[in-house]
């Protein structure tokens, strides 16, 4: 796949597979959150319309019941009247007319609520109720107001209108149970026709999310197998298969890298084959490197008779080198241990020097002691001096200033036993300067006793050195024997070496270069015969 290929893909908007496969469940997901908030709403409008519908008719029941408790109070105020004294009579009419205007306000009450609930007016065929109720409230205004003068209404027809009004609450009261029944359908009709639209969603949602699911899944597996194909193909060695993948996500960068490693492989192989002729010209050069090794041999092998010639030469004069050679070492020997003994001697002299600088160091140390003692009794002599001069005074002041006398008198005997004490230690310090000075006598006399030994051995050595001298010569002279056939074997010797060194290293190389480039050779070729490229 090359740069101009990569750069639209790697221009397109990049889509890994964890944002494919996500966005699917994510559309999924809002499908149902979609269902699931269509059915909380449709649930609570569900439930908002049967409460309405339940409030309809309680409204409209109370409505009806308040008309047909207005109606029946009218109408037992009616019968109570035929029972009223006369006197009465007008109070008792009066109380009816009211319940009469109470009849007809629940009336008008009961006509506007059936029309705000339910939208309709209340069925009257035609006017007939209201006709209905004129007439029977006429016929009581005949029957028991006093003031009436109009027409007089039989007692059979004002049973008959009383019967006709019974009937007429009671199809008033009829008509609220279709109503209500009515909503309760229209509220079923709703709940179906949204268990409908959630069917159709939650189907809808299904498809798509299978749809979702299918082209996905074939995106993958079709990427997956474009892959496999490709690797398949290299695995069995043809590099010409390249994965037909375009998509900007993980399966594409795959796609993309094995292009990579099968350009790369490519490159490789060509580049294996440009070996394979340079292994081939290289054995041409290893056979002409053959014929030029043979000849150095044939040449090694005529030189081969002037180097044992002189050989032989060279054999008895180093011969009479190595005897000369073990006398000189035996010579030398000699003078090796001679030197060892003579070094021992000079250490030993040396030891003794050094112990008797330190000896006469302790006498000078012992003199400067001796000085300094004799400071101190200087010093002594003159505070004794002193005292005794105290004394002096002190007595020429007798009597009972005696007393200091006797404390001077015992300072000057304490000055007098440090003068004896400083004495004593001059004395000591003398007898050790004069030991110290026979240590240094003696000291000087083993060097001397040292010096001779090493005169003696200086003489051994000069002996031995004379030995080595006659021997010297006598090998100089077989060395100049043997300098005298190493010329013709120097001129043999370094041609056979050069000869025999270039032999060995070309035959050397040659069978090492031959062995690899065949072992090579045969390799590169079976390899590279099992690909396509």
């Amino acid at each position: 796949m090359d740069a101009a290929q990569s750069a639209p893909d790697a221009a397109r908007r990049r889509f890994p597979l964890t944002a494919k496969i996500l966005g699917a469940f994510g559309a999924v997901v809002a499908i149902l959150a979609a269902v699931g908030v269509f059915s909380i709403a449709q649930m609570h409008a569900q439930g908002d319309s049967q409460q309405a519908v339940t409030e309809r008719a309680y409204r409209a029941d109370m409505a009806v019941a308040e008309l047909t408790d207005a109606f029946w109070q009218m109408r037992a105020q009616s019968l109570r009247l035929r029972a009223v004294e006369p006197a009465d009579q007008a109070a008792a009419y009066a109380t009816l007319q009211q319940l009469q205007g109470e009849f007809e306000a629940e009336f008008a009450t009961l006509g506007a609520t059936f029309e705000e609930l339910f939208g309709v007016p209340l069925a009257d065929d035609g006017g007939a109720g209201i006709a209905t109720y004129e007439r029977y409230k006429l016929a009581q205004a005949s029957a028991f107001d006093p003031a009436y003068s109009g027409e007089i209404i039989s007692k059979e027809e004002r049973a008959e209108l009383g019967d006709a009004m019974v009937a007429a609450v009671s199809s008033l009261t009829e008509q609220i149970g279709p109503q209500v029944v009515a909503g309760i359908e229209a509220a079923d009709a709703e709940v179906n026709r949204v268990a409908v639209v959630l069917t159709a969603i939650v189907v809808a949602g299904i498809v798509l999310a299978m749809g979702l699911g299918i082209v996905l899944a074939r995106r993958i597996t079709g990427a997956a197998g474009e892959l496999k194909v490709a690797i398949d193909a290299l695995a069995d060695g043809d590099l010409t298969v390249e994965a037909e993948v375009r998509s900007n996500d993980e399966v594409g960068d795959m796609a993309r890298s094995l292009a990579r490693a099968q350009s790369s492989l490519r490159e490789t192989m060509a580049g294996v084959v440009s070996s394979a002729v340079t292994v081939a010209a290289a054995a041409e050069e290893l056979s002409a490197a053959n014929a030029q090794v043979s000849a150095g041999s044939q040449e090694t092998s005529a030189r081969a008779g002037v180097v044992a010639n002189a050989a032989d030469e060279v054999n008895r004069s180093v011969q009479a080198v190595a005897s000369g050679a073990e006398q000189m070492g035996a010579s030398i020997k000699e003078i090796a241990h001679n030197a060892n003994e003579a070094a021992r001697v000079a250490a030993q002299a040396t030891g003794v020097a050094e112990s008797t600088t330190e000896k006469v160091g302790r006498l000078g140390a012992s003199s400067q002691e001796i000085g300094d003692v004799i400071k101190v009794i200087s010093s002594i002599a003159e505070q004794t001096n002193l005292l005794a001069l105290n004394a002096t005074i002190e007595a020429a002041r007798a009597g009972e200033a005696g007393k200091g006398f006797a404390v001077v008198a015992g300072e000057v005997k304490d000055l007098a036993q440090e003068t004896a004490k400083a004495t004593e230690e001059v004395a000591r310090r003398v007898s050790a300067i004069q030991e110290d000075t026979g240590g240094a006598v003696e000291a000087i006399g083993e060097i001397s006793t040292i010096v001779k030994q090493i005169n003696d051995f200086q003489l051994t050595i000069a002996s031995a050195v004379e030995e080595q001298t006659a021997t010297t010569a006598e090998m100089s002279r077989g060395v100049a024997e043997a300098a005298t056939g190493s010329g013709d074997i120097a001129g043999s010797i370094a041609t056979v070496a050069e000869s025999s060194a270039e032999a060995s290293t070309t035959l050397a190389q040659m069978g090492a270069s031959v062995a690899e480039l065949a072992e090579l050779s045969a390799d590169l070729r079976a390899k590279v015969a099992t690909f396509t490229y």
